[in-house]
């Protein structure tokens, strides 16, 4: 994709000619006379922007023309350089006129002169003005019919079947506008052409499929589904008679129309679209398909939620590859096949779901021997930037069409490694310290707006994507929206865009370099001393280091304006760092600094200082109020930060402040109440602040403040109310804040309330003030033991659409009816009384609330279809999806989508037991398949026989799985191959009344259960063997277990041995206790801790202690013979025994009591089973009530220290 990067050229010169008309531009001009030599860059420049277009076209092909640009681009930088060097040297005042006048000119006159001979270069060329910036031969290329090769399509049918159902819905709608987006390559022109041909849509009076393109037309729109219909268009020459044709054919039909590839964003030309093919005299049922790479498109054409179209899965990918890189009849030899399966699963891993890519390397791959396909597996094309021409061109076009500023702003992203996450405010931080944000005509519109603008059109392209997706269910985790990344594709295009302007340097690879127009650079993995030196670029604009020991600044170049060593270990700035004047944005966590040095102060331009972590910090310097363009500053995690300093409020620009984690913190200076301009404040966990300042009220710009775990708080001033403009408020964890503030009402533009944990607080009294703030979203009154009643005023809160009552056990008064609340989404009722949740179900509500994490299934008054439906726009972290056997078609619970949900961790799935289904619940479980971040899943109720794919699969698409409960299933004789999840450490078994064996399939193989901690066995009647050692190695099945439970197990044996564990637990399972067990088990055994309950065998039939040497710990339960076990006195290590007498026939109870009176008068030789327990420190033996009654009646309390229910013996040897 050589030349691509010089799409930029057009973004730079827009830049400098903003410099050139800006203040600064003008101070030069009239101090130094220097208006002749700007005025003629300026012409230079704006005769050179005037061939760009055709320039950057032509660079694709050309390089001539590339390099021509690049010298263009460079000479831009230069001059912009210039002219911030100037600016700072203007701001201290520090050159005289004569001498500035000489260096002023001579490097004008230098630049001048190169911009001129640049310039008269491009007559070579022969461009033409303003050429459209689109290629014109890859628009003609890229032109689609609606025919479709099914035999090279794989997935997707399930989209297909949503977007059929959809158009076939809402009969009553005239025109249905469905639109379909997402990024190039992904696959929307293919879905859109399923759809197209899929046997319902002929029955359509008309059907037409028209290729859009960049290239909006009308006319040409209409022309061309006039001629699929009519099959002429002789005579339409203008708009008007376009439109006549088009009702003439289409009025009083039923049509479905495709609009693929449509780019087109105004509004007017897209009403007068919709317009041309909906408005008709006679009713009309128009359904249009369209395909589109961004959002902002799909939203203002569709007439239902726009449909983004997400990556094939890992398993599509290899099989689209497959199909086309292996021809039918191809010779190759079983073992040569398996080895190119292998190879190509993994090339179709690192496609990430992207069909484009799979189908390119297959092609590129078809007839080539292994040795190619391993080339392209472990080729740097993973890890770097992409060459393949076939993959990126189906991007450049959305490149092309961007403004250029937003181009500068994509390709910047792409100077992180892949896979990065990066902090969306930061980001925009990072734009504005390199100019690339322009500041908007309206002057109430910040920079951080507009490139909070950048990143939703970025966003909406799918050039950058949310990481991790946020929790809906609470909208609590705002961090996870915060962070972004670019899908590998657009990492490989912002790279290729980049070009020769970033300088990678990894310790890990040779590293050598001769460029000297590095802009950007990132260090990577450089284990000695880095030291960027005067052979090394001197106009780099951003410095990234990751994992760097030892940084020297020394000689770094001073046109930086950004530093980033957020990845470096704990180090000192060095005073160096003062002479980079141009510095904008500075990011060094975790240093070693006792206080802000003074050379960090005096960067006048800096405006992101990031010093979290820095854990020495116990002050900030006076001279910390200089930094007056300062915007952002991030101080949290100083823990030893005790104070700050009055000039702090000084910095009268400053937006966001963080200091959460100073947890030294004691007071803020009063002087807080000059930082008029701030948003965003973070005090959470600042234990140590008992209150606000109060000067507060005048933080009037105010819109996020966090004060969670601030367990000193203890009230809020009444000037607390002035902050009117607060959106976002967290007072979550504050248990000494005793009331709320009267003016606490005041805060009327409130979306965001989080008051859990807040012991003291007397929301008894409070509550009618929160329920009178009417704007809330989001309401946590979670964990507050105050708050016994909902009051009728709750339907205040029409726009809440999260309401958290979690854990709030004593409300005794909850409203019969939530009529006002039609927004609400998500009551949490978890850990609340049963009388609560079950007047949360009586409630009528006007609108589909969720109880999350609770769902129960229910189908709707006509039976035909159920509320799984309403999980579909959810994505919550955690999920019990109850009554399942009431879904009533798959095509529902596949609509759910459980594994796009990617930030649920946890999930139940749960059908009631022997109850009617309509669906089978085989099927339905294939459709359930859950996310693969999933760490938490219980299956219960299911009447299966067999398991669907996923689960049998566990091991490849739930890799992070850590707990597994498996309850009520009534059909089951195999499980899945659990002891392939290399993650996965509890699991539980419970009432499985047919399932008899568990053996070594169970295992998956070799290396089972490497990481399983804790095991239960509960109510499985039929078990009646556990192979307890795995035939291969004829090794623990279990090797690493800590916790064994085996509960009402009355069947099983455990065969050839006893298993590994450190812990057990045995209840009501005799046959354990009574099996006699092969040599030599007591040497594989490292039980340390026994509880014993409910064994009904006599004392002569306890065999297991014989193979348990190293048990230190016994208990036993609800013990009934009146001696203990003849088989006690094998336990050679026992320290501690503990018994619970729970016998009632009060003979025998008689008999124990003699036998403590024994032992208490030193006699314990005649009675006690053996002198053998010669490690038993403490004998605990419990009488129930109704015995200890009994010897009380009988007189037969003989011991002293008997207390209450329990007698204890202690004896320091026995």
């Amino acid at each position: 994709m050589a030349g691509v990067g010089e799409a930029l050229v057009s973004a730079v010169l827009k830049e400098v000619l903003r410099k050139l008309g800006s203040a600064v531009g003008a101070q030069i001009t009239a101090r130094w006379k220097l208006r002749q030599d700007m005025e003629s860059i300026k012409r230079t420049l704006e005769l050179v922007q005037a061939v760009l277009r055709d320039a950057e076209r032509r660079s694709l092909r050309e390089e001539a023309v590339s390099l021509w640009l690049k010298m263009l681009k460079n000479a831009a930088y230069d001059i912009s350089d210039m002219f911030d060097d100037f600016e700072v040297k203007l701001s201290q005042g520090r050159i005289s006129s004569s001498v500035a006048k000489f260096s002023m000119g001579r490097k004008m006159k230098n630049l001048r002169e190169k911009l001129t001979d640049i310039a008269v270069q491009r007559s070579q060329f022969g461009f033409t003005l303003h050429t459209c910036s689109t290629d014109h031969e890859e628009i003609k290329k890229r032109e689609t019919t609606s025919k479709v090769n099914r035999a090279t399509i794989v997935g997707r049918q399930k989209e297909k079947v949503e977007i059929v159902t959809l158009l076939a819905s809402n009969r009553e709608q005239k025109t249905l506008v469905i639109p379909i987006f997402g990024f190039g390559g992904i696959g929307k022109t293919t879905l859109a052409k399923l759809v197209f041909n899929d046997d319902q849509m002929q029955n359509f009076d008309l059907r037409a499929w028209v290729y859009v393109s960049p290239h909006f037309d009308l006319k040409m729109i209409g022309k061309s589904i006039i001629s699929q219909i009519k099959g002429q268009v002789e005579g339409l020459h203008d708009l008007q008679s376009v439109s006549n044709s088009l009702e003439e054919i289409m009025c009083g039909r039923s049509c479905l129309i495709v609009l693929d590839d449509l780019w087109e964003n105004s509004c007017s030309q897209l009403t007068d679209l919709l317009q041309m093919l909906s408005h008709f005299k006679k009713e009309s049922m128009i359904r249009i398909i369209v395909t589109t790479r961004t959002e902002e498109v799909a939203r203002k054409i569709g007439t239902v939620t726009p449909y983004k179209l997400e990556p094939l899965s890992d398993d599509q990918c290899w099989a689209l590859f497959k199909n086309i890189s292996f021809l039918p009849g191809c010779p190759l030899g079983e073992d040569e096949k398996n080895v190119m399966e292998n190879i190509g699963r993994d090339i179709a891993k690192k496609c990430q779901g992207v069909p484009m890519a799979a189908q390119a390397l297959g092609y590129m791959l078809r007839n080539k021997a292994v040795g190619e396909w391993k080339s392209v597996r472990d080729s740097d094309i993973w890890s770097g930037s992409s060459t393949t021409d076939d993959v990126l061109p189906s991007l450049k076009l959305s490149y092309y069409q961007m403004s250029p500023y937003l181009k500068l702003c994509f390709s910047y992203c792409s100077v992180f490694p892949k896979g990065f996450e990066m902090h969306r405010g930061n980001l925009i931080q990072q734009w504005i310290s390199l100019g690339f944000i322009p500041p908007s005509p309206e002057k109430h519109i910040t920079l951080e707006k507009v490139g909070e603008n950048y990143v939703n059109e970025l966003l909406g392209m799918s050039f950058v994507q949310y990481s991790r997706l946020t929790s809906l269910s609470t909208r609590e985790d705002t961090k996870n929206s915060m962070l972004l990344r670019m899908h590998d594709l657009m990492h490989d295009l912002g790279r290729s865009v980049i070009g020769d302007e970033l300088l990678l340097v990894d310790g890990e690879k040779e590293y050598s370099s001769s460029n000297g127009n590095y802009r950007y650079a990132l260090v990577l993995n450089h284990e000695a001393q880095m030291v960027v030196c005067n052979d090394e670029p001197a106009k780099l604009r951003a410095l990234h280091f990751s994992e760097c020991p030892e940084i020297h600044l020394s000689l770094f170049s001073k046109s930086l304006r950004i530093l980033d060593l957020g990845k470096c270990p704990r180090g000192n700035l060095p005073a160096s760092i003062g002479k980079l004047k141009q510095l904008r944005y500075l990011s060094a966590p975790d240093m070693l600094h006792k206080k802000v040095p003074k050379h960090v102060t005096s960067l006048s331009k800096l405006i992101h200082l990031n010093m979290s972590g820095s854990i020495k910090i116990s002050m900030l310097p006076d001279s910390i109020g200089k930094l007056r363009s300062l915007l952002h500053l991030d101080l949290s995690g100083c823990c030893n930060l005790s104070s700050l300093p009055e000039s702090l409020g000084d910095l009268t620009n400053l937006l966001y402040l963080d200091l959460s984690g100073c947890c030294k913190l004691h007071s803020l200076p009063e002087s807080f109440s000059g930082l008029t301009n701030l948003v965003h404040l973070n005090l959470a966990n600042c234990s140590l602040l008992e209150t606000l300042p109060k000067s507060v009220d005048k933080l009037r710009s105010l819109l996020h403040l966090e004060l969670c775990g601030c367990s000193g708080l203890c009230s809020l001033s009444e000037s607390f109310g002035e902050l009117v403009n607060l959106s976002y408020l967290d007072l979550k964890n504050c248990y000494d804040l005793s009331s709320l503030p009267k003016s606490f009402g005041r805060l009327c533009e409130l979306l965001y309330l989080n008051l859990s944990g807040c012991l003291k607080l007397n929301l008894n009294v409070d509550i009618e003030t929160v329920f009178s703030l009417t704007k809330l979203q989001y309401l946590n009154l979670s964990r507050c033991p105050s708050l016994m009643h909902i009051p009728e005023s709750v339907n205040n809160l029409k726009d809440l659409h999260t309401l958290d009552l979690s854990r709030c056990g004593w409300i005794e008064r909850f409203p019969k009816r939530l009529y006002g609340m039609t927004c609400l989404k998500f009551l949490l009722i978890q850990g609340c009384s049963p009388w609560l949740q079950q007047r949360v179900r009586e409630s009528q509500f006007k609108n589909d609330m969720l109880t999350l994490p609770k769902f129960i299934v229910e189908r709707t008054a006509s039976g035909m279809s159920s509320n799984i439906s309403l999980l579909q726009a959810v994505h919550p972290a955690e999920l019990e999806i109850e009554c399942l056997e009431n879904v009533t078609s798959i095509e529902e619970a596949a609509a759910v989508n459980l594994a796009d949900k990617s930030v649920l961790a946890k999930l139940v799935l749960a059908w009631t037991p022997a109850v009617g289904r309509v669906v089978e619940d085989e099927g339905l479980l294939r459709e359930l398949q859950p996310p693969g971040n999933l760490k938490f899943l219980k299956v219960q109720g299911y009447m299966g026989t067999s398991f669907s794919g996923w689960m049998m699969n566990m091991a490849s698409c739930l890799m992070h799985l850590v707990c597994i409960e498996m309850v009520d299933l009534p059909r089951c004789e195999h499980l899945p191959p659990f002891g392939q999840l290399q993650n996965l450490e509890q699991l539980t078994l419970k009432r499985m009344p047919i399932f008899r064996k568990l053996g070594t399939e169970f295992c998956g193989g070799s290396g089972a259960f490497k990481k399983l901690r804790e095991f239960a066995l509960i109510d499985l009647d039929t078990l009646e063997e556990w192979v307890t050692k795995v035939s291969a190695n004829r090794g623990f099945m279990f090797p690493n277990l800590h916790k064994l439970e085996i509960c009402r197990c009355p069947r099983l044996r455990l065969k050839p041995c006893l298993p590994r564990a450190i812990e057990w637990r045995i209840q009501a399972s005799d046959e354990i206790i009574a099996t006699k067990y092969a040599a030599g088990s007591s040497f594989s055994l490292m039980l340390s801790k026994l509880h014993v309950t409910c064994c009904h065998l006599l004392p002569e039939k306890w065999a297991l202690f014989e193979y348990l040497p190293a048990l230190e710990v016994l208990e036993i339960s609800n013990y009934q013979n009146k001696k203990l076990p003849d088989s006690l006195f094998f336990l050679e290590s026992l320290r501690s025994l503990k018994i619970d007498i729970s016998n009632n026939n009060q003979e025998q109870v008689c008999d124990w009591l003699v036998f403590l009176s024994a032992i208490s008068s030193d006699q314990r030789l005649a009675v006690f089973p053996s002198t053998d327990l010669t490690a038993l420190e403490n004998l605990e033996i419990s009488l129930n009530d109704e015995s200890q009654r009994w010897c009380k009646k009988h007189d037969r309390w003989t011991l002293q220290n008997v207390k209450n229910k329990v007698t204890i013996l202690a004896f320091s040897h026995m």
